[in-house]
């Protein structure tokens, strides 16, 4: 068999962490006033950074790609 799925507690880790990095790039991008109206006071101590999101996106995929072994 040419792909192997098995899924350790770490690998399911990282696939929700570069979910939630996709969520954060959303936000940054597309849906900062929603976040900075929803979110309220907070939104001044940790705004939507767009240069953070895909630092933390990339991050997230080669974290993802390095435990799949692709890379």
């Amino acid at each position: 068999m040419i792909f192997e799925l098995e899924l350790r507690w770490l690998d399911i880790l990282f696939i929700l962490f570069l979910i939630d990095s996709i969520g954060a790039l959303w936000v940054a991008f597309f849906g900062e006033r929603w976040f900075v109206h929803h979110v309220g006071v907070m939104a001044k101590y940790f705004p939507p950074a767009k240069g953070w999101a895909i630092l933390y996106f990339v991050l997230s995929l080669l974290l993802v790609l390095l435990s799949q072994g692709i890379l």
